[in-house]
């Protein structure tokens, strides 16, 4: 474990890289040793530094980062996993594919018993990506699909083993929006019978 100044080095770091115009953060993006960037994603006491470490290693560390991923998957807070969550799945950022025998028994462990709906939702398109090379991937899913306790995530879970991939890549956010919609539709007061 570093000492606790190398983390606050790393907090003071990203106060400067987020205070450029995004055009400038690519030149001082070398400044920081990635080693230190990877220990405070996890270890780091404030949880907005260790989300801002993840999301700098998703844009400018990504492939050598994928063991950060997975550990910050444990992490207390639920949007730092949702950060952990997109770094492991950002296809943009990354030249080579993950290795799966590392990958799908953790988000098999997080769709399982993670407490965040949003975070075992968006673990599913994940392990959608995964299940053509790693049959966990799909059981995992179909696991989701026949017992989890959220229906938002049964309902993704269902999508994505029925092979509907943009169902089951939707958000949390769409799919709620959608069923308010959908529920919420009032009838036209013109059509009504007397």
């Amino acid at each position: 474990m570093p000492p606790v100044g190398d983390l606050d080095t790393v907090g003071d770091f990203l106060r400067r890289w987020n205070a450029l115009p995004n055009k400038q953060r690519y030149r001082i993006a070398h400044d920081i040793p990635i080693a230190e960037m990877q220990t405070a994603a996890v270890l780091h006491p404030n949880p907005w530094t260790r989300g801002g470490c993840l999301f700098f290693l998703d844009h400018y560390a990504n492939e050598e980062s994928t063991a950060t991923f997975l550990a910050a998957l444990d992490d207390p807070i639920s949007p730092v996993r949702a950060m952990a969550l997109h770094g492991l799945a950002c296809e943009q950022c990354r030249d080579d594919a993950l290795c799966v025998s590392d990958v799908v028994p953790v988000l098999s462990r997080v769709v399982r018993s993670d407490p965040s709906p949003d975070i075992r939702h968006m673990a599913i398109p994940i392990l959608l990506r995964l299940s053509d090379r790693d049959p966990l991937a799909r059981a995992a899913i179909e696991v989701a699909a026949n017992s989890d306790e959220d229906p938002l995530v049964r309902r993704v879970a269902v999508a994505a083993l029925e092979g509907r991939a943009r169902d089951a890549s939707r958000s949390r956010h769409d799919l709620l929006r959608a069923s308010k919609t959908r529920r919420g539709k009032k009838r036209d007061p013109s059509r009504a019978t007397p």
